[in-house]
């Protein structure tokens, strides 16, 4: 049976919640993550985001927030936020300045493959 992560109120805002799905036996993070990421407004699932590298996971976790709120999510807020679900599920995050580094750096590699 697949583990079952937890649901956490996504980065403060008023009804989103999101639940990460990692691969099985993730220990440790890396860039090449592969990361199944669902958001809940309510109790309903509104979104699945398929992500295959935490560039995607940060790009598509920023770009619904600002369509969601209107609002440009800080880099630095989703990073903590990243790191505590990690913490919490048992997966060693980075130290948040590698994080941050990772996501800028990548971003731009990616940024034609994120919608």
């Amino acid at each position: 049976m697949p583990k079952e992560y937890p649901i956490k109120k996504f980065l403060g805002t008023g009804n989103y919640l999101a639940r990460m799905t990692f691969a099985p036996n993730r220990k440790k993070y890396r860039t090449s993550m592969k990361v199944t990421i669902e958001i809940f407004d309510g109790r309903n699932r509104d979104v699945v985001l398929e992500c295959t590298n935490i560039a995607h996971v940060g790009g598509k976790i920023l770009n619904f927030y600002k369509e969601r709120t209107g609002l440009d999510l800080e880099m630095r807020r989703f990073a903590r936020w990243f790191i505590d679900y990690l913490v919490e599920v048992n997966i060693e995050p980075p130290e948040m300045e590698k994080l941050i580094r990772d996501l800028n750096r990548l971003l731009k590699k990616y940024s034609h493959e994120i919608e």
